[in-house]
């Protein structure tokens, strides 16, 4: 007779089965629909994010003060709020004089490139090859070039529906985060109600264990992501705007901390405007910028990363870079904040999963 246990592997292999070919007989189809699918949960997504991030403080407000539940919501967010308006208020002036100045060092750009082309490029044989060439296909590229604005404006409709649709998908996130603070209890206390009384009780625990890793992970990742981030955009700031003396370092300081929270790519592409910005004006000043952002990225590599965060993922590069090109292509910009604490989460459950059936087999 057959075991309720191997059913249930009999039913996982086929769905396993069908899902791989799905994969290999319409790979895009296959893509799409699980995009589909994961865009309709990006509300859900977000307010756990949310959730996350301001539980803590209210936890806080409700150990120190006693205060009724809803009100310490209230003046969590406001505090939050607080902050990011704070910060925005320093940003956008800092932004609105780099991008003057951008504007204002278009012509060096124009310059250093015709004094580029002019040195190097026109004397080349190389250039005589390739001028032949750009003219015969000069034609096309026009044509290609008016293809693409002209369907960039044709799509524009759809991509002011994609924007709205992210501030939808934001601010229904936020409204069910304050539903998940405030009656966290009960939801946590409804879905045990239901794991007990649909599944055997060792079955309903170690689900129970697995949301409470998948909480864990979460949490400690990301607070511990944001504070590394802090300190090393805060780092910045100060060699920026005290030791090397570069313009706009408020921004690009910002834009090394927003990078440097996006997993392994982050401090790569972080790195790239102070250097570009700073070579404009100041060929020394760009060549310490790059030896700052370097070093920085060893000490956050070696030792600011471990310490604020530990070994909360233990992943290897292949899985992480892996996880955020899923990620950034099935959830976008959260899917890439998002990606490696879930691939943490998969990983740890296949290996789990392993060594139960290796423990398994070895016994028999």
């Amino acid at each position: 007779m057959i075991s309720k246990e191997s059913i249930k592997n009999y039913i996982f292999l086929s769905i396993i089965i069908i899902l791989l070919y799905k994969f290999i007989n319409n790979p895009m189809q296959f893509i799409s629909g699980i995009g589909g699918v994961a865009s309709f949960f990006s509300p859900f997504l977000i307010g756990i994010l949310i959730s996350l991030l301001i539980n803590p403080i209210v936890m806080f407000l409700e150990e120190k003060f006693n205060l009724n539940r809803l009100l310490n919501i209230f003046i969590s967010y406001i505090f939050v709020l607080i902050l990011l308006s704070s910060g925005f208020r320093l940003l956008i002036p800092s932004i609105v004089d780099t991008l003057n100045a951008i504007i204002k060092e278009i012509p060096i750009y124009v310059d250093i490139v015709n004094d580029f082309l002019g040195k190097y490029i026109t004397n080349s044989e190389l250039f005589i090859y390739i001028i032949p060439y750009i003219q015969d296909n000069l034609n096309n590229i026009l044509i290609n070039l008016v293809n693409i604005l002209s369907d960039y404006s044709s799509n524009l409709l759809i991509h002011i529906s994609s924007i709205t649709s992210f501030i939808f998908d934001t601010l229904m996130g936020l409204i069910l985060s304050v539903y998940m603070i405030f009656d966290k209890e009960k939801i946590g206390l409804g879905c045990k109600k239901i794991l007990y009384s649909t599944v055997s009780n060792k079955s309903a625990h170690n689900t129970i264990l697995f949301f409470k890793m998948c909480h864990d992970i979460f949490y400690n990742y990301i607070i511990g992501k944001i504070i590394d981030s802090l300190i090393i955009g805060s780092i910045a700031f100060v060699t920026f705007k005290f030791i090397i003396k570069i313009d706009n370092a408020l921004f690009l300081s910002f834009i090394i901390f927003i990078t440097n929270i996006i997993p392994y790519f982050g401090p790569f592409i972080g790195a790239v405007p102070p250097i570009v910005m700073t070579l404009v004006y100041s060929p020394i000043k760009a060549f310490w910028v790059a030896v700052f952002i370097l070093i920085l990225q060893q000490l956050d590599g070696n030792f600011i990363g471990p310490k604020v965060m530990g070994d909360q993922v233990g992943l290897s590069p292949l899985w992480i870079i892996s996880a955020v090109l899923i990620g950034s292509s099935l959830f976008g910009i959260i899917g890439v904040f998002l990606s490696v604490p879930i691939a943490a989460i998969i990983k740890i459950t296949i290996d789990k999963y392993v060594e139960k059936r290796l423990y398994i087999n070895d016994s028999n």
